[in-house]
């Protein structure tokens, strides 16, 4: 039994189309039938029911299915391992993050963490702050990099506590910020975790609107676009800030509410500790 044919069967069984099986592995429509047939034969029995124009799994084909993607995975995951030997990597950490983090903070940390532990091969799986903690658990990941804790029993440390910084176009730096609350549509993050205490805050103005986004750089264009204002954590910020794409107010009403960031992990381990010890002293020197 060759990986080749469990690749293309995993391809026509998610498809259930040859002609789209064969357009995903590059290989043309005679070739997925043969692949299929073989795969067939070896385990001598049908994986499809054929129609006329179209096929589709059976139920012996869906149980198949689920093992042939295992076995594929395994041959990748022995492969990859065996180049990074190659290439000179003795282990591998892999580090589950959100994106807040990883548009911001992360790139230094991995360039200082690789000039520490150069034969250590990251890698990197970006992911909402609400999943990190259950993929950590779950050992999808060996470590994350979250701004949300997590229900599950697993370390979690507190690498930064930042304090927020209300973001406004450029050209409206001049207006008071306080009156801008109440002018400019406030765009909030569906899993900023601070977004509940600065409601509180707001709701002792006047008036205010808001509008909900499901991605932190959206909300950092959308800004900068004058389409409205936002709360974020000050090393969200600091690069367009420093190029003055747009401007920032620390508003002493908001002064109390942090942002935090956290670092989570099931198991200690050398490496693991290798890259807390980065992030730690990271933080800390944006601090």
């Amino acid at each position: 039994m060759e990986t080749e044919w469990l690749r293309t069967f995993i391809a026509a069984a998610k498809t259930e189309n040859f002609r789209e099986a064969a357009e995903s592995r590059f290989i043309t429509q005679s070739t997925v039938s043969k692949h299929i047939q073989h795969l067939e034969k070896a385990l001598q029995t049908s994986l499809f029911e054929r129609h006329v124009k179209h096929v589709k799994l059976n139920h012996l084909g869906a149980h198949f299915l689920r093992q042939a993607e295992k076995i594929v995975a395994t041959v990748d995951e022995a492969y990859q391992s065996t180049q990074a030997l190659k290439s000179g990597f003795t282990s591998q950490l892999t580090i589950g993050v959100a994106p807040q983090i990883a548009n911001s903070t992360l790139p230094a940390i991995i360039e200082r963490f690789q000039q520490q532990k150069p034969a250590i091969q990251l890698s990197i799986e970006l992911l909402k702050s609400n999943e990190i903690g259950e993929a950590v658990y779950a050992g999808a990941v060996d470590i994350g990099l979250s701004k949300l804790t997590s229900t599950r029993d697993i370390q979690t440390k507190i690498l930064a506590k930042e304090p927020l910084q209300l973001i406004v176009p450029i050209g409206k730096k001049n207006i008071d910020p306080m009156m801008l609350l109440q002018q400019e549509t406030i765009l909030t993050h569906e899993y900023a975790p601070y977004w509940q205490e600065v409601q509180q805050v707001l709701q002792q103005l006047p008036s205010y609107k808001s509008m909900q986004l499901n991605q932190t750089e959206v909300i950092k264009n959308f800004v900068k676009q004058g389409l409205g204002i936002a709360f974020l954590p000050q090393s969200v910020i600091e690069s367009v800030y420093q190029e003055q794409l747009l401007h920032r107010y620390s508003v002493k009403a908001f002064s109390h509410i942090v942002s935090n960031t956290y670092f989570l992990s099931k198991f200690v381990t050398a490496n693991s500790e290798a890259f807390l010890a980065v992030c730690t002293a990271m933080y800390k020197n944006r601090g």
